[in-house]
């Protein structure tokens, strides 16, 4: 199987092993700098065979590995899929929480991507491999709402830039969250730089000194108290880069942790907070809005998607404030 990585310059400066630890799943750091010294990785064609090479340019990586192919098929799923939009282009969803949104170890059934291999068949890019076909930026498992599909590879390079580009202008994306405690700023930026958390790969966290550069807007909506002291904020995130955990490490850095945050919430809620909030069973956060110009109609789109049932009980906490 050969996998396609289009490398964005966020990434130039970087190892070439780790760019590829960042973009895959599935594979260890050993394996990879196997593949590479095997002469399995290439960078716009070029073999490469030095897993401390630094990239030095926006790129695409195509990587070999036959041992990932025979691991497992992926099987379309006739799962329901609630599809806002859809034209020859893109497919704009709304992904519940709870869904994984591409197979990987553990994750090999039951993911978004059974789904929509199952809805379009073949209508799918594949510039990001045989494990990622349309995927061309994901939200977590337990975030919900909307994500963008692309069907054609000629859509998913488009969007691929958009993503990466420069957010607020031609790119929108905008999440609502519920957060313990109160902020003191009502507004503010958060910007900070995010690495992978060198105590546990699986999470990611705030470095002073080196990291992706990564920008939060924020806005308190609402606030509501159970104590004096203790209370729950419902805030509007609006995304100026997009990393991995991006918004829950950036509440986390404020001391304001997501609801529910298994990860990255403190671990003990205590008792003077409602039981629905000390049982929320997955962090509070909604991808509520996607709004971009389309590179192709050159329409300028919005979508919204409404906050789930099990937010909506949140959201009831703050109706008698």
């Amino acid at each position: 199987m050969k996998v396609n990585l289009q490398i964005s310059d966020e990434y130039v400066g970087k190892r070439l092993d780790t760019i590829i630890a960042e973009l895959t799943d599935g594979l260890s750091r050993s394996q990879i700098q196997k593949l590479i010294k095997n002469g399995k990785v290439f960078i716009d064609g070029l073999k490469i065979q030095d897993s401390s090479r630094k990239v030095l340019k926006s790129c695409y990586v195509a990587m070999e590995n036959e041992e990932l192919e025979n691991e497992y098929e992926i099987i379309p799923e006739n799962i329901e899929l609630d599809i806002l939009f859809e034209d020859e282009f893109i497919v704009i969803l709304n992904k519940p929480a709870g869904m994984v949104c591409h197979p990987a170890p553990g994750h090999k059934s039951g993911t978004l991507v059974n789904a929509i291999k199952y809805h379009f068949i073949n209508s799918l890019s594949d510039i990001s491999g045989k494990f990622r076909p349309g995927i061309v930026h994901r939200i977590d498992k337990d975030t919900s709402g909307l994500m963008l599909i692309a069907k054609t590879n000629e859509a998913h390079f488009a969007f691929s830039a958009l993503f990466s580009s420069e957010k607020g202008k031609s790119m929108r994306r905008k999440y609502i969250c519920f957060v313990f405690g109160v902020p003191f700023e009502k507004a503010g930026k958060i910007q900070t730089f995010i690495i992978r958390n060198p105590k546990n790969r699986q999470t990611y966290t705030v470095c002073e000194t080196n990291g992706k550069t990564s920008t939060t807007l924020y806005e308190v909506e609402k606030s509501v108290y159970f104590t004096p002291t203790k209370g729950i904020s419902r805030i509007n995130c609006e995304l100026l880069t997009g990393r991995t955990h991006q918004i829950r490490v950036h509440m986390q850095y404020i001391k304001h942790h997501i609801i529910g945050d298994q990860v990255y919430a403190k671990s003990k809620i205590e008792k003077t907070y409602p039981e629905l909030i000390r049982s929320f069973a997955r962090q509070a956060l909604h991808a509520k809005e996607l709004s971009f110009l389309h590179p192709f109609t050159k329409e300028n789109l919005v979508f919204n998607s409404e906050i789930p049932e099990d937010m909506k009980l949140l959201n009831n906490l703050f109706k008698s404030s």
